[in-house]
């Protein structure tokens, strides 16, 4: 499990695919693999809200990329 989301987490933080669509299969598998772990559930809300040119009450892609970021770093030295 933790492979797919480093891909899925790879082609966002990379730019290669930040859509929406994107985002909520990353949401998705960090919701089924770490429903337990507050800091990932925060994670998981962040992706829920999120929107390529941002808004009001909304994440964009600069904030998503850089949570995503230390998401990961935070999986693996847990790992």
């Amino acid at each position: 499990m933790i492979l797919r989301i480093e891909e899925l987490v790879q082609q966002f933080v990379s730019g290669a695919d930040t859509s929406i669509g994107a985002a909520n299969e990353i949401e998705v598998a960090l919701d089924d693999g770490f429903s337990e772990d507050e800091y990932v559930q925060r994670t998981v809300e962040m992706l829920a809200m999120y929107r390529p040119g941002g808004g009001e009450f909304l994440f964009d892609a600069a904030a998503i990329t850089e949570r995503l970021i230390e998401t990961m770093k935070r999986l693996q030295k847990d790992a």
